[in-house]
């Protein structure tokens, strides 16, 4: 079911209260989140070009805090910020980080005698077969879907996308034809909820829902769910394809910080989720840069006078691969550490300790958590699959002897399995 929504069509829908003003035909999957327009934060210079994204990347203010330990209980299990350089500590007390074994043995999260080395761990980021639909889902949303192109769909069962839609008309006015629509799938998951036992009833939007539920799931309480789960993303292709070209005057940099930082170089990878590589993005909450990073985890990382350089890209890729690298410190899993990165690091050994596993897929099954939503559980999914789909921009463009020089580490990596 594709539908065109240009300027006034959002109101024409409002006014026929279904969905008989738009055409019906074939559709496929895809999404992305909303972009917005904020002004610039005090200190940071925005050019007028400048992207603005949603918070649902990034991390916000209250998981920063998490960088210290917000959860009393779990203090001891977080390691302690990196010291400014400013800093009067002296040398000796100047660790950087704890420990792998110290860091382990207080979390509880991983031992170090049924662990493999550190150089090991850091090569893995495994697909799990329980994201395998959510990997899908956000290929698509980096591979296929424009950003005039927005879908309509579950937000907990991504395979079911109800409708995608091409929008028209200014930014205001596509936010509204996107809101008009998700009440009206609400509503008509609503309706079709009072109309289970009577299918001759059934209007042509109600049929082609139903089409997604197997027998079992067309109930009243299963419809219910549904309504409040309908979300809808716009797409992300043309920027996705504008941030490897722009990610080609970065990753020199990033590949060097990250490299001795001892990471593994998938981690040069992660602005493609965060910022699609434009270094003055800024989300709603004050996240700056490449990296998306919060005034106050800039501060805890390297000092107070490092939160006005989140959009110089070598000190916040120090600050990104300093948090990243803690965050694997604490957990002993690639997986989670990214996951913490949006979520908090705190918010991630809470679910550790709460589900008693370390396992992502069983912590996003098993946890119940109203911070734990959607961008939480799908960070994971969404970094493989950027990192899947930039690969394959890389390769086309490595034809470039230049621009080859620059993407061959990457590409070694992929060749070699690490990837």
């Amino acid at each position: 079911m594709r539908y065109f929504m240009g300027p006034g069509a959002g109101n024409r829908l409002k006014a026929a209260g279904c969905l008989a003003v738009l055409s019906l035909s074939p559709f496929s999957a895809f999404a992305i989140d909303f972009k917005i327009d904020l002004p610039p934060q005090k200190g940071v210079s925005t050019p007028d070009d400048a992207n603005f994204f949603d918070d649902v990347l990034s991390v916000s203010e209250g998981q920063s805090n998490s960088i210290m330990g917000s959860d009393e209980n779990l203090n001891a299990a977080i390691p302690s910020p990196i010291p400014p350089a400013s800093a009067n500590v002296p040398a000796a007390q100047q660790k950087s980080f704890p420990s792998t074994k110290e860091t382990r043995g207080r979390s509880g999260v991983a031992n170090q005698s049924d662990k493999k080395s550190f150089a090991a761990d850091m090569s893995q980021f495994p697909n799990p077969s329980c994201l395998s639909e959510n990997i899908a889902f956000w290929k698509r949303v980096y591979a296929e879907v424009d950003n005039q192109e927005a879908l309509i769909h579950d937000r907990d069962d991504l395979e079911k996308i109800y409708a995608t839609v091409r929008l028209g008309g200014s930014e205001p006015q596509r936010q509204q034809s996107m809101r008009m629509l998700k009440e009206h799938y609400r509503q008509s998951l609503r309706s079709l909820s009072e109309k289970i036992d009577s299918p001759k009833n059934w209007n042509p939007t109600e049929r082609s829902i139903a089409k997604f539920f197997r027998p079992s799931e067309l109930t009243r309480s299963h419809l219910l769910q549904a309504s409040e789960n309908i979300r809808i993303q716009q797409g992300l292709k043309s920027r996705f394809n504008s941030g490897v070209q722009k990610s080609l005057q970065y990753l020199p940099t990033i590949k060097n910080i990250v490299k001795a930082q001892g990471l593994p170089l998938d981690i040069a990878f992660l602005p493609h989720v965060e910022s699609s590589f434009v270094n003055h993005a800024k989300s709603k909450v004050g996240a700056v840069g490449l990296w998306q990073l919060m005034p106050q985890t800039m501060q805890l990382l390297l000092g107070r006078k490092a939160v006005n350089k989140r959009t110089d890209p070598q000190t916040a890729t120090l600050a990104a691969t300093k948090l990243l690298k803690q965050n694997f410190d604490a957990t002993g899993s690639w997986p989670l550490a990214l996951t913490a990165y949006n979520h908090g690091l705190a918010g991630v050994l809470r679910a550790v300790r709460s589900t008693g596993s370390t396992d992502l897929c069983k912590i996003i099954e098993r946890y119940n958590s109203p911070s734990f939503r959607f961008a939480s559980s799908n960070f994971y999914a969404q970094f493989l699959a950027a990192r899947q789909i930039a690969l394959q921009r890389y390769t086309d463009l490595s034809k470039n002897r230049e621009v080859g020089r620059i993407v061959a580490p990457l590409l070694a990596s992929r060749d070699k399995g690490a990837l």
